[in-house]
């Protein structure tokens, strides 16, 4: 499955497999190769929980093309 056909707020691993880490696609823009995603792995389950902000340390950018597993929601 590619990373562009996951919808706004659904995980993912990456198709890789090289990390193991959950993300979740944040952003979607048909005009941009790339989509933000964070990576839910390394949160703090306070903010995952959204009880804490975030200062967006945990996004990172993905080619849309990126092969991926999705995954059931967390």
């Amino acid at each position: 499955m590619k990373l562009k056909d996951l919808k706004i707020g659904e995980t993912f691993k990456l198709g890789s497999g090289e990390n193991g880490k959950i993300y979740r696609k944040e952003t979607d823009n048909d005009n941009l190769v790339f989509v933000w995603c964070k990576c839910l792995t390394d949160l703090n389950p306070d903010i995952r929980r959204g009880l804490m902000i975030d200062a967006g340390h945990h996004d990172f950018r993905f080619d849309k093309e990126l092969d991926i597993f999705k995954i059931e929601d967390i």
